[in-house]
């Protein structure tokens, strides 16, 4: 359960729990919380990861959300509360460089925004010191945040499948450079099949063609080298929030070296606990 001052940050994680692997609801209303954990406890196991953005708008919903947090009975035994906080300063910069009005603000009783969030704050006060994770994003960017909650996740074993996918995309120069590519890398220098007569019509998909490739000893050392190299900095990405990674492999044609390149990258077994794809554009 996510829960917090407006501006903490609340969508954000959002996002990165969907990105998780949760189920997410935006904005459970508080009185539905009882129907909502007896529906997901039962056969749907759509439901059992599931991650609730809870806004509290009201006395009475505070109320019923502090019942069901602390009473034992109501509470699933696999309930956490996230609360997101922030310093006035940040909250008041934030809603200023978005250009969003605050869903709180009251023209009756605030003169400030700071008005606004210092009612917010005393309202949610109990909430706060009922949960179970206090973040403070105050200092924190969205690639801070992703790694806070991360974190927290990975404590409670579950923390989801990864977030970072990768794929791999064969393509021939000849053709031009794919756009949407994060990194490139030119294997122009492996001996060309095209120039193999019974060859030529094939692809790097294929085995007479895969062989050829790889007969020469430059062609497994790139691979493993390659390797060494995504081991290195697929955790840096992943640490900055990254969670695709789009990788050219390009040869003059993208029929042959650049293919069996990108297959047998995508088949190493260093990156299987990411999410590997390949894709060949040129084939």
């Amino acid at each position: 359960m996510v829960t917090g001052l407006s501006g903490a940050g609340k969508s954000s994680a959002m996002a990165l729990l969907s990105d998780c692997g949760y189920y997410v609801v935006d904005n459970l209303p508080v009185p539905l919380l009882a129907q909502f954990f007896e529906f997901s406890t039962g056969s749907l196991s759509r439901y059992r990861n599931t991650a609730l953005l809870i806004d509290v708008d009201s006395r009475e919903s505070r109320m019923q959300l502090l019942s069901v947090i602390q009473t034992k009975g109501a509470r699933p035994a696999n309930l956490k509360v996230i609360f997101l906080d922030a310093d006035d300063q940040s909250i008041v910069r934030r809603y200023s460089e978005t250009r969003r009005p605050h869903p709180g603000f009251d023209p009756e009783k605030d003169t400030t925004l700071t008005d606004t969030i210092s009612r917010e704050r005393a309202r949610l006060q109990p909430i706060k010191e009922s949960a179970d994770f206090l973040v403070d994003t105050s200092s924190f960017n969205i690639h801070a945040l992703r790694r806070e909650l991360r974190e927290f996740l990975n404590t409670l074993g579950v923390g989801g499948r990864s977030a970072l996918r990768i794929n791999f995309l064969s393509f021939g120069f000849k053709h031009g450079v794919p756009l949407d590519c994060d990194l490139i890398v030119d294997v122009r220098f492996l001996r060309n099949p095209h120039f193999v007569d019974h060859l030529r019509q094939q692809d790097g998909r294929d085995a007479p063609v895969k062989d050829y490739v790889f007969e020469t000893p430059e062609a497994s050392e790139f691979v493993n080298r390659y390797t060494d190299l995504l081991a290195f900095l697929l955790p840096k990405y992943q640490a900055e929030g990254k969670a695709y990674l789009n990788i050219g492999i390009g040869c003059t044609g993208g029929k042959h070296r650049s293919v069996a390149i990108a297959e047998a990258l995508a088949q190493k077994p260093e990156l299987t606990s990411y999410l590997v794809s390949v894709k060949h554009r040129d084939i």
